[in-house]
C-alpha cells in the first residue's frame, strides 16, 4: 500500500491549564482541523506537535477511546513515512504504538467502529516486518473487517480501507483493481448521505475515496475518467496531500495533462 496518508483527521495547538472537561468537543474539533493540515503536508514536526496537543486532551479524562483513536491515528501517519523512507525499524515502531492504542479504545468503547476500521487498515503494516505472521494478521485482519460491518455496515471509511487493502493485494492472491473498484465506489456513494455521530467522531475519507477511483481508472488507462475523479476530490478537499502529491503524479506519468 503506498501513501493512504490515511488523512485520517487533525487538531490545534492546545494549552492544558486552558482545558476543562467541558471544552472537550471544542478542543477534538480544533485538533481534527490541525491534524487535517499537517496531514496534508506530512510532515513530521506538525504531526508530532498535534500528537502532543492530543495527549493534553487525553489528560481530560474523557471518552479516552476517542482520543486514542486519533494518536493512533497520527501514529499510522508516522509508519506511512517510515514506508516512504524505507525505514522498516519506524515503521514497525509506530505500527505497533498504533494498534496498542487501538485496543486501548476498542478495549474502553468495543462498539466504536471507526477503532475497528482503522485496525483493519494498520493492520495491513504488518505485512512489510512481519510476513512470517500471516496467520495472525489475516485473523485481526477479519476480525476487525467483521466487527467494523456488524457495528456500522453504513460507514463509507470501512468500504474505502478493505478497497484499499484490496487494491494492494496482487490479483493472485485475489486482489486487484477490478475487485476494488467497487469497492471506492460503494465508499464515494456512502459519503454521500454519511453523518458523523457528532462533531468529535472522525470525517475523513471522502477525497481518499475519488482518488482512489482515479488510480482505478488511471491503471486501466481511462485518463478522461481519472481526471474527472481528481477534480471531484479537488472539490471535496483542495489542499488535499493524497490528492496533490500521489494521485497527480501517478495521472501526470500515465501521460495526463
Amino acid at each position: 500500500m503506498k501513501l493512504f496518508t490515511l488523512a485520517i483527521v487533525m487538531i490545534c495547538s492546545l494549552s492544558f491549564s486552558s482545558l476543562k472537561a467541558d471544552d472537550f468537543s471544542d478542543a477534538i474539533v480544533k485538533a481534527k482541523k490541525k491534524l487535517g493540515e499537517a496531514m496534508n503536508k506530512n510532515e513530521k514536526a506538525a504531526l508530532l506537535k498535534v500528537r502532543g496537543d492530543f495527549e493534553r486532551i487525553l489528560q481530560l479524562k474523557k471518552n479516552p477511546w476517542i482520543v486514542n483513536y486519533y494518536l493512533a491515528s497520527i501514529d499510522f501517519a508516522f509508519s506511512y513515512i517510515g514506508i516512504e523512507e524505507k525505514n522498516n525499524d519506524d515503521v514497525k515502531k509506530y505500527t505497533e504504538s498504533s494498534l496498542a492504542l487501538l485496543d486501548k479504545a476498542t478495549e474502553a468503547n468495543d462498539e466504536f467502529a471507526e477503532a475497528w476500521i482503522l485496525k483493519l487498515a494498520v493492520n495491513s503494516n504488518r505485512w512489510i516486518y512481519d510476513s512470517q505472521s500471516m496467520n495472525d494478521i489475516l485473523a485481526k485482519q477479519a476480525e476487525a473487517k467483521d466487527r467494523a460491518k456488524k457495528l456500522e455496515p453504513g460507514n463509507p471509511r470501512l468500504y474505502l480501507i478493505d478497497g484499499m487493502n484490496t487494491y494492494y493485494t496482487p490479483e493472485s492472491f485475489g486482489g486487484g483493481v477490478e475487485k476494488a473498484q467497487p469497492l471506492f465506489e460503494k465508499s464515494w456513494e456512502l459519503f454521500q448521505t454519511y453523518i458523523p455521530k457528532d462533531e468529535t467522531y472522525p470525517e475523513w475519507g471522502k477525497d481518499q475515496a475519488a482518488g482512489m477511483l482515479a488510480l482505478c481508472y488511471i491503471k486501466n488507462e481511462k485518463l478522461d475518467d481519472a481526471k474527472k475523479w481528481i477534480d471531484k476530490a479537488l472539490e471535496v478537499s483542495p489542499e488535499s496531500g493524497f490528492i496533490k502529491n500521489y494521485v497527480m503524479k501517478e495521472y501526470e506519468k500515465a501521460g495526463g495533462k
